[in-house]
């Protein structure tokens, strides 16, 4: 009998070796995501703790090591021309499969990073579904695919009502924002916050609602170049985390744009799109968590390969093993439920269009689970590392602080948890 000691010396996995579903990404998607990790490696990860200080780098006399950042990424490596469809001049077109793994990459390195790096796809899908809008993409294309970062907010949040906004149940009645038309102009008024990169964004997607109208026509999605009279923006927030992504209020003061910057031209497309772009931002951002987490595996792994407690390396204690163990197993379910969402959204002809109920469900499922899973591995391995796990030379506080904020981005959890109850349980009240 074989000695299985001698079949295969022990070589501890990366973190591709999980369940990460290779066959159903492109080699053109493989590539890229090589470039963006080489990127992290060499550019991101070796100035963690530098740009872990920078959340006020917008108002810096000097903040061209961020803007520098931002170049290499969206225009010299090319992630914002990915956002394009390529009848547009980009280079878009990709799986959600595809996208999920791209974004992971990206937060592996930072997840402030990705934040503000990916906000301008969360829009671009705005105008490509349930209908193209030609004259939206081909003008957002022109600015995605030039030689200038270009990023387009999200402007949905507003004071009074949080991740209420994102809740079309509530019919738009949460929406304060308001949008009316006058001649060929929307005016805008109202307050947004939070929203990643609103200081440096070239256009706001704002979501509004229009004076009027009653619900299901009442929900718009208008776009807003930033340099337009009556737009303002505060200071950005100091966070606990994802200090590259910056947050922070915008005000709308009689603002006026043409009427053909709404997303959708028809209303009831529009608020198809909303639904739809609420349930792709959600199950995207659980790529979020999912790169924190591969990064702290390389972390622990790291910590574990020199670390000795009583004379013998950590990871042959019982108890350590334990928790090893642990951690790996729920970095397999977190990847496994991931791509198995994302797979389905990119059936749409077998499981639906991304704005039925039931994917806005799933998708809220998956980004509350896949975060939760990522707290529990990443307070874990900062148990196993004890005063390295809460110093910053440990490498693993950060990832923590991060991880806490993709919990509760994208609508919020306890909003996630009302849409499965509505679908799974007939929940009609609440």
């Amino acid at each position: 009998m074989a000695d299985l000691s001698q079949v295969e010396k022990t070589k501890c996995k990366g973190i591709d070796d999980f369940m990460k579903p290779h066959h159903l990404i492109s080699d053109e998607t493989r590539r890229f995501c090589e470039a963006l990790r080489e990127f992290a490696n060499k550019e991101i990860i070796p100035n963690e703790d530098e740009f872990d200080n920078y959340w006020d780098w917008t108002e810096r006399d000097d903040a061209s090591l961020v803007q520098g950042i931002w170049k290499r990424l969206l225009i010299d490596i090319g992630l914002q021309h990915t956002f394009i469809p390529p009848e547009f001049g980009g280079m878009g077109g990709g799986s959600i499969v595809e996208a999920c793994a791209t974004v992971s990459e990206v937060s592996r390195a930072d997840f402030g990073l990705a934040c503000s790096g990916f906000i301008s796809s969360w829009s671009i899908a705005s105008i490509s579904m349930p209908k193209p809008n030609a004259e939206l993409l081909q003008k957002l294309g022109k600015a995605l695919c030039g030689n200038d970062v270009c990023m387009i907010c999200s402007a949905i949040t507003e004071p009074h009502a949080g991740g209420s906004v994102e809740d079309i149940r509530l019919k738009g009645a949460h929406i304060r924002t308001t949008a009316r038309l006058d001649g060929d102009k929307w005016v805008i008024n109202g307050h947004k916050l939070w929203p990643s990169a609103f200081r440096e964004a070239k256009w706001f997607r704002v979501i509004c609602r229009v004076e009027g109208e009653d619900y299901p026509r009442n929900i718009a999605q208008i776009f807003v170049p930033a340099d337009t009279p009556g737009v303002s923006t505060s200071k950005p927030y100091q966070k606990m985390g994802a200090s590259l992504d910056t947050n922070g209020d915008i005000w709308f003061n009689d603002v006026r744009v043409p009427k053909a910057y709404r997303a959708q031209e028809d209303p009831e497309d529009d608020l198809l799109s909303v639904a739809g772009n609420i349930a792709i931002g959600r199950l995207t951002s659980a790529a979020f968590p999912m790169g924190i987490m591969k990064r702290a595996y390389e972390v622990i792994k790291a910590y574990a390969d020199i670390r000795e407690i009583a004379g013998v390396p950590m990871r042959e204690h019982g108890v350590i093993v334990h928790e090893l163990g642990t951690i790996a197993k729920e970095l397999l379910m977190a990847e496994s439920f991931l791509y198995a969402v994302a797979e389905k959204f990119d059936h749409p002809e077998v499981y639906g269009p991304p704005w039925s109920q039931k994917n806005v469900a799933l998708a809220s499922a998956c980004q509350n689970a896949v975060s939760d899973l990522g707290w529990r591995v990443v307070n874990r391995c900062l148990d196993l590392m004890g005063s390295y796990g809460y110093s910053k030379e440990g490498k693993i506080e950060k990832l923590l602080r991060d991880l806490k904020i993709t919990q509760i981005i994208v609508g919020g959890p306890m909003l996630r948890l009302t849409e499965l109850s509505r679908y799974f349980f007939g929940t009609q009240t609440i």
